[in-house]
């Protein structure tokens, strides 16, 4: 969508391999300025690419250090301490002349989805290791706020067309609603029976306040639903009491005592020391929400569309 025009149109393709081709099926030339894209792999690695600069080999800049440990530069390569990002290549760095144009480390476990935000400046990522984290792209070095799922790891993500809120999929069978700008789960949707596996918004129905989107799951089925900021700001006693925001119908399958986590993040999530049960207070890091305190939305559609799970 960024690139695409009448007599030109870039497709990226990730392989197993670890391998990534840009294609350009029409023209075949390399005349436009969007020309970065970024990759995420299954180590836990986001790469940025400019696809006019010949691959070489990368060996990690030895002056960029983990921002969980002691050491951080004072320079433009520099990084902050408390964001939870090993910069391996930095965009900053001098050595621009190969791709790649900068590497970033984030978890130790695979990346299983990314979405920019619609300016462009953020970046929400969600991995295996059940962590949502929102990232200012345009600071490499900036972590904005670190989310972990009710239990398991999250799966898609999308942003709404206004970029106020993040919506994540997760083998929870949930769908997680987060104000970027407060820095808070607001409400999870119920009504898949096994992973969500993708998000998307329809942009004929969301305006200012009131927001449609769709999902599918492994489950088969396809949900639609509905939420509005009334729903996600009412007061916490009374989100499950009538109206769209109630409590789960009939016999819940995920509840406080069966899941694993509890209250409690991730021991295991993300960086090696990067959690070590306990909220650190860096303003990041936010603990897991317990499900009586989070509004429940339920679909408004619901329907099984295949016997196979839905992509």
């Amino acid at each position: 969508m960024v690139t695409k025009g009448a007599s030109h149109i870039d497709v990226i393709m990730g392989f197993s391999t670890g391998e990534i081709i840009w294609w350009e099926p029409i023209s075949q030339r390399y005349t436009r300025s969007e020309n970065l894209f970024l990759a995420a792999h299954m180590d836990g690695s986001l790469v940025v690419y400019d696809k006019e600069k010949d691959d070489g080999q990368f060996v990690p800049e030895e002056e960029e250090q983990s921002v969980n440990g002691s050491e951080s530069g004072d320079g433009q390569n520099g990084v902050k301490p408390g964001t939870k990002m090993h910069i391996n290549k930095s965009v900053h760095s001098q050595n621009q002349k190969t791709n790649p144009v900068a590497a970033w480390k984030i978890s130790n476990q695979r990346i299983n989805a990314l979405a920019f935000s619609p300016n462009s400046r953020h970046l929400a990522v969600v991995s295996e290791d059940g962590t949502l984290r929102l990232i200012d792209y345009l600071r490499e070095d900036r972590l904005l706020d670190l989310f972990f799922s009710y239990y398991g790891g999250l799966t898609c993500v999308c942003w709404t067309p206004d970029g106020k809120y993040v919506l994540t999929g997760g083998q929870d069978d949930l769908i997680s609603i987060w104000s970027a700008a407060d820095s808070a789960l607001v409400a999870r949707c119920q009504g898949h029976q096994s992973w969500v596996s993708s998000l998307a918004f329809d942009l004929w129905r969301c305006d200012e306040r009131t927001y449609r989107f769709g999902s599918v799951g492994e489950d088969g089925r396809l949900c639609l639903w509905d939420f509005n900021v009334g729903m996600l700001h009412r007061p916490k006693n009374s989100a499950r009491q009538g109206g769209s925001v109630s409590g789960p119908s009939g016999a819940s399958p995920r509840s406080e005592a069966a899941s694993p986590l509890g209250n409690w993040m991730r021991s295991n999530s993300g960086l090696d020391g990067e959690y070590d049960g306990e909220d650190d207070g860096d303003g990041v890091s936010h603990a897991v929400e317990p499900r009586s305190r989070i509004p429940i939305l339920p679909p408004v559609l619901t329907t099984v569309i295949d016997t196979h799970p839905a992509m």
